[in-house]
């Protein structure tokens, strides 16, 4: 049996992309487990790879060059990919407690973390996490670049410290800089201490021996009662465990770090392994630096796999010595172990192919090609695009079959049902007056259950928010994928948890449902709403509106690149907050100021949907293609990896013609087609009530763009 095919029945969950469990997904990837689920937890959709960090600063490297992809790399692990803030570990129940958001269930637990640096005081800038300094940096970076002589002081004179000084010094040629710590370089030989030294002072950076007392926004008094101006300072050193960790009821020492064993597993805990820097490795007591977690990492590969198949695990030895290499941001690095210690390009030249190998190793990953059916010759020419398909709303049946379908219909007609041309719900008379109802779904477009649950509930929200109106109440229809019966418990009940959530946000009501297994994760909503006294419909926009649209394009796109390990990290991240953000708020302000007509933009992409808003009011439109907003590099990543629906979709380019240079081959205008999930709201506003409107939407902390004129005829991009 194929190993995707086997059903789970272990769940192998990873804490932290650090530099192990990295290594976990990769050879995940390479040699699949069956039975096992893998997930990683991380804050982030990227990790930063520490070792290359000064690297970035000195302006040697970009920021993506120091970045791992976790959202490709899970990909290619077939490893879920959960954004999300772990607050503790349950280790009786085995569950990990996560912010604003339902506990996750672990089998086997990989905690790879790091360390978070003690910074006493609220004006330093702590280096750790990476992640987040490296957007402090580059406001810091922009802030002292106009100052003549800008003051900065790294606090933190060890390996980490002294790097990031000359790092600084060559990113900021005019900036005076203090580095300050009790021992310049401690731990290591004194022939590296002195060459460092010499660096420094060439660099003309100050080294002071002493302690930072006290930080204030201009300056640092040290500990000998001396100060230092001080536009700016970095804090490197002290590090101690994040607090969950020691409030989870580990074996932990004197800062926090969980104690392990020579298998890297938690003391008293054996399906809890701890590698890098939030170990503290019992009997092997190693300084903190991020090489140990480059080398227990194939170690802990096998480890965790050998706990869920019961068998034999391996030990890791964390070497005494190692070869330790430190950049001097101008191209040489001084590079020491043991007694010895050199300098000189060389040894930059050693650290770049190292650094760059290891990234190479998750960064350019093996191209993910699914396998083609078996099929006969004779039936192959029948036989539908077998590439990856898309979930979301680039799952959806393209609008011309539908079409067709529906016309062949004997569909019955109630004069108590009212139905426009596409509205967006369908509205049903009553004797206590009208209410309206709309059913959307589709199968699993993200990794992360209760994330597909809420994205789906904003997107089904959306068809009763268009027509101007508040849910009330709310029928399921799920499918689960096959597993172990304790999983599957899991993953309805992530599910629903992200379906619940956003009921509850809205005030509307989950009455029923239907649930039952199949091949792959699905999620349906039937919405009902009381109609309001003026029901916003498509058809209703007048010579001259506006046209404003309140999110970017491109969720299709991104969802099919981020299938094929694709997506950059900035995009993807723009998709996810914006399909996770509801439409109410940009309705209402719609509603207050009188719009004419309104619609979400879903599966038949913009130019499908405005299609239908001119046919139903008999107008024409001007669309300035310019104007209209895409995620990130959505554009770039339409000309290779376009959705599923999105040749049907350009079915929509016959009704249009184009001004000026544009082509249909142009990624702008191949956008207007991408099919969105839990898109925007589309609204044609009368021109007067245009600046009250995106006023309005950004009084509520909605996006507002003006993207076109309707006109008397004629449906044009320019």
């Amino acid at each position: 049996m194929n190993a995707q095919l086997v059903p789970p029945v272990r769940d192998l969950v990873l804490v932290g992309g650090g530099h192990a469990n990295v290594q976990v997904l990769k050879r995940f990837g390479m040699n699949p487990e069956p039975g096992v689920r893998l997930t990683i937890v991380s804050e982030q959709f990227s990790s930063p790879y520490s070792g290359m960090l000064p690297g970035a600063i000195a302006g040697q490297y970009r920021a993506d060059d120091i970045m791992i992809n976790l959202s490709n790399l899970s990909r290619f692990a077939s490893a879920r990919l959960i954004c999300a803030t772990v607050t503790g570990v349950d280790l009786q129940t085995r569950k990990i407690t996560l912010r604003d958001r339902p506990e996750l269930s672990y089998d086997v637990l990989s905690i790879n973390t790091g360390a978070v640096p003690i910074s006493p005081f609220n004006d330093a800038v702590s280096v750790k996490p990476i992640s987040q300094f490296l957007p402090k940096w580059q406001a810091a970076r922009e802030r002292l670049a106009v100052l003549d002589a800008p003051s900065v002081v790294i606090v933190g004179a060890g390996a980490g410290g002294s790097e990031l000084a000359l790092a600084v010094s060559a990113g900021l040629p005019n900036a005076k800089i203090t580095l300050v710590g009790r021992s310049l370089l401690g731990g290591h030989n004194p022939r590296a201490q002195t060459l460092l030294s010499k660096t420094l002072a060439a660099r003309g950076i100050e080294y002071v021996s002493d302690e930072v007392a006290k930080v204030d926004p201009q300056e640092v008094t040290l500990s000998n009662g001396d100060t230092r101006p001080a536009d700016e300072v970095f804090w490197v050193t002290g590090v101690e465990a994040p607090k969950w960790l020691g409030g989870s009821g580990f074996v932990v020492d004197d800062r926090g770090f969980v104690k392990v064993n020579e298998y890297l597993q938690a003391l008293e805990h054996p399906s809890v392994f701890v590698a890098g820097d939030a170990a503290h490795l019992a009997g092997q007591e190693r300084a903190k630096s991020g090489v140990y977690a480059v080398r227990a990492g194939p170690i802990l590969a096998h480890n965790v796999r050998a706990a869920l198949l019961e068998s034999q695990l391996k030990p890791f030895r964390a070497q005494k010595n190692h070869l330790a290499l430190l950049g001097d941001g101008q191209g040489g690095a001084i590079a020491s172990r043991g007694q010895w210690a050199l300098q000189g390009q060389y040894w930059w030249r050693v650290k770049d192919w190292i650094d760059r190998r290891f990234m190479n190793k998750f960064n350019d990953l093996p191209e993910m090609i699914e396998k083609k059916p078996n099929v006969h010759a004779a039936l192959a020419p029948a036989l539908p695009d077998h590439d990856m398909r898309c979930g979301g709303c680039g799952a959806k049946i393209a609008a011309e079959p539908l079409r067709r379908v529906l016309d062949r219909l004997n569909l019955l007609q109630h004069e108590d049902v009212i139905v426009s041309i596409g509205d967006d719900a369908a509205q049903v008379v009553t004797r206590s007056g009208s209410q309206l109802m709309t059913i959307d779904g589709f199968r699993a477009m993200l990794d992360d259950p209760y994330l597909f649950g809420r994205v789906a509930t904003h997107h089904s929200l959306n068809d009763i928010f268009a027509m101007g109106a508040k849910p009330k109440s709310v029928m399921t229809l799920v499918t689960v994928p096959l597993m172990a019966d304790a999983m599957v418990e899991e993953e309805l009940y992530q599910l629903m948890r992200g379906v619940v959530d956003v009921l509850n946000d809205h005030g509307a009501v989950l009455v029923g449902g239907h649930s039952a297994e199949g091949l792959e994760l699905s999620l349906g909503l039937s919405v009902q709403a009381e109609a309001p006294a003026e029901v916003l419909g498509k058809a209703g926009s007048q010579v001259g509106d506006q046209l404003l649209l309140t999110k970017p394009l491109g969720t299709g796109t991104a969802l099919a690149a981020a299938m094929q390990g694709a997506c950059d990290v900035d995009t993807l991240r723009q998709v996810m907050s914006g399909m996770d953000r509801s439409n109410a708020s940009a309705a209402e302000a719609f509603a207050n100021v009188g719009a004419h007509a309104l619609t979400d933009v879903t599966g038949f992409g913009l130019l499908g949907h405005l299609g239908e808003m001119m046919r139903g009011s008999d107008t024409g439109v001007t669309v300035n293609v310019d104007q209209v907003p895409h995620y990130g590099d959505a554009g770039r990543l339409i000309e290779r990896y376009p959705s599923s629906l999105q040749e049907s979709n350009e079915l929509s380019f016959n009704d249009y013609e184009l001004k000026g240079p544009l082509t249909f081959a142009d990624p702008r205008v191949r956008l207007l087609a991408d099919p969105q999930t839990s898109g925007g709201l589309l609204a044609s506003v009368a021109p007067q009530h245009c600046e009250d409107a995106l006023s309005a939407l950004e009084k509520v902390g909605q996006e507002g763009f003006v993207i076109g004129t309707v006109t008397s005829s004629g449906y044009i991009l320019q």
